[in-house]
């Protein structure tokens, strides 16, 4: 573990840059080591951020240090992120934010105590597994509103324009994509939506489980008020691949199963895999993380995009939303 005034590395000084903003650390013991590097396939994890695991006059960490990637500022609005996270903290539903340190592009969070882990996708399978996740993106939902609110077509066409502008490969068929999925943006539209605040990230490393099988949700940068169908049907989508798996977690989010409310999530699923299919070519061609496997992510998630829209049942699906 490092102390402040020992960095070595472009990261190292980050770090301490970082460290050293706190105000309320000023004077005190800290010391900092990184923790796992970042990885976007085969799963996505820690891929916006450098994560540091920090220490303050004592031994062991007691907090994370997250640091936003210069390719990601573009992405994440740190105020937002501090809100949501400090909401959803105060319904117990993620450890606390602590400081906020924008100049440097950070934020401080208490870490969860030694015994948690990343989730992974066959433990969100589980239904008393799910079932926590569920119940804590419901309390979310309840809470009052987040500061921003931006659907995930909004951010279709911002991503889709930062390609274009940037010269990113495009697959040929990405025409017929957008198509798609605007006619499920108009069919959503026309139909009527609730918007809540949400966690809105569907990912299982952003789910954290401790020894006994609590549940805490982290990673806030994706935060904002959207459609809570939203956020249910990104998480079911990386979580079962067949529909009849969905339904029963469907039946606790909601009391009961309706087959809109299915169609729905599956319909913003689709949506949600062009968002960051869109988001890994555009990494993929302007981010100098060589080292990330941007391009195979973005091959992926358009892969399952293409297989939502070609859905027998597509336009059946969307007259029934």
């Amino acid at each position: 573990m490092k102390t402040l005034g020992e960095a070595s590395t472009p990261a190292e000084v980050r770090a301490e840059a970082a460290l050293t903003a706190v105000a309320a650390w000023t004077g005190k013991q800290i010391g900092f080591t990184s923790a796992p590097p970042g990885i976007a396939s085969p799963s996505h994890r820690g891929v916006d951020s450098e994560a540091w695991l920090v220490a303050v006059d004592q031994p062991s960490p007691a907090y994370f240090l997250k640091i936003v990637n210069s390719d990601q500022k573009a992405f994440v609005d740190l105020e937002a992120v501090f809100e949501a996270a400090s909401i959803a903290a105060g319904l117990g539903c993620t450890p606390s934010p602590r400081h906020l340190a924008r100049d440097a592009d950070a934020i401080v969070f208490d870490l969860l105590p030694p015994g948690w882990r990343t989730a992974r996708m066959d433990d969100l399978r589980r239904a008393d597994v799910m079932e926590q996740v569920i119940a804590l993106k419901k309390a979310i939902h309840g809470a009052r509103p987040f500061t921003l609110s931006r659907t995930v077509f909004d951010r279709i066409r911002v991503l889709d324009n930062a390609c274009k502008a940037a010269g990113a490969d495009r697959p040929d068929d990405l025409w017929w994509m957008l198509d798609g999925v605007g006619e499920i943006e108009r069919a959503i539209t026309a139909a009527g939506y609730d918007v809540r605040p949400s966690h809105a990230d569907g990912l299982a490393s952003n789910v954290m489980i401790s020894q006994d099988g609590a549940v805490q949700l982290v990673d806030f940068d994706e935060a904002r008020n959207v459609d809570p169908l939203y956020d249910i049907g990104i998480l079911l989508n990386e979580t079962f691949p067949f529909e009849e798996e969905m339904r029963p977690a469907l039946e606790v989010f909601e009391g009961s199963f309706r087959q809109a409310s299915l169609d729905r999530c599956r319909a913003y699923a689709a949506a949600d895999d062009l968002v960051w299919g869109l988001w890994g070519m555009l990494m993929n061609s302007i981010s100098p993380r060589g080292d990330i496997e941007f391009l195979k992510y973005a091959q992926w998630r358009l892969l399952r995009c293409r297989m939502s829209l070609r859905q027998p049942d597509f336009e059946l699906k969307l007259r029934r939303l």
